[in-house]
């Protein structure tokens, strides 16, 4: 996803018709370095096929001027293929 329209219509239209609930985070790590902050998390939800998904994600918020300029996520994709596909 790029750019703000993007991102917003995913978490307010996608996100919730993709995990449609019992949605939880972990935090397990949050790490700063000047205008740089990296979390790490695990996710939880029910699909909506059903199915559970669990999955371990990296966000790397770069920040300008104290607002967030952009963010990176990281994931595994092999894993999150499976628990949505089989």
């Amino acid at each position: 996803m790029v750019g703000r329209d993007a991102i917003v219509r995913f978490l307010a239209e996608d996100f919730p018709r993709f995990f449609v609930r019992d949605v939880t985070i972990d935090f397990h790590g949050f790490y700063a370095d000047g205008e740089r902050v990296i979390i790490e998390e695990t996710m939880t939800a029910t699909l909506a096929n059903g199915r559970r998904y669990s999955n371990d994600y990296c966000f790397v918020f770069e920040l300008r001027g104290g607002l967030i300029h952009r963010v990176r996520e990281y994931m595994d994709t092999a894993r999150g293929h499976r628990m949505v596909f089989g």
